[in-house]
């Protein structure tokens, strides 16, 4: 049986659905080297974005790659589904992942010593929404958890890696808070 190795990822693409697919996976189930991988992806994804008649685009985010609406069809499928996008983070939320972002691993101390509040909630809801989780202790006393960013954060604000974040320069404290939440939300609005 020949295998069409574009339709292959297209349906792996498809089924992974929010999840996205990682290219050591597509490599475990077709058996091809991962520079091919990578050309078939790049290759696709030119495809899907200059078909204009296409609803889809393939997008790659933090280390996966997913099968997306395009944005432009947004408030067609929110009222297919009486979907409202409207931004479910809080401020303190917002605050809060950049803090991670710019600081991984990051322990609770170091948000709320930026953030000046108590962050144990905002760490629950931030890994209930799977935007951040826990990648182990440190090493210093309390042995505090240390908290990152995970593949949904970057999907989410739709950058490719934490080189895509605005550059804080000044007052780290200071605009972390501001000039990251206003950059957060304006992505998430879009």
């Amino acid at each position: 049986m020949e295998m069409n190795i574009k339709s292959v990822i297209e349906s792996l693409l498809y089924v992974a659905g929010q999840d996205g697919v990682e290219i050591s996976d597509i490599k475990r189930v077709l058996n091809i080297p991962t520079d091919e991988i990578r050309n078939y992806l790049k290759d696709m994804q030119k495809d899907y974005a200059s078909n204009v008649n296409r609803g889809l685009n393939i997008e790659f985010f933090g280390d996966k790659w997913y099968l997306l609406t395009k944005k432009e069809n947004k408030d067609f499928i929110a009222n297919l589904f009486d979907i409202n996008f409207k931004n479910p983070l809080s401020r303190s939320m917002l605050e809060a992942l950049a803090v991670i972002a710019y600081n991984s691993p990051c322990p609770k101390s170091k948000i709320e010593q930026i953030c000046g509040h108590n962050a144990t909630n905002t760490i629950k809801r931030l890994m209930d929404l799977d935007l951040i989780h826990c990648v182990g202790q440190a090493s210093t006393p309390g042995l505090p958890y240390l908290y990152e960013i995970t593949s949904k954060f970057f999907n989410l604000f739709g950058i490719k890696s934490i080189k895509d974040l605005p550059n804080i320069e000044n007052d780290f404290d200071k605009d972390i808070t501001t000039n990251s939440e206003d950059f957060f939300s304006q992505k998430i609005n879009k």
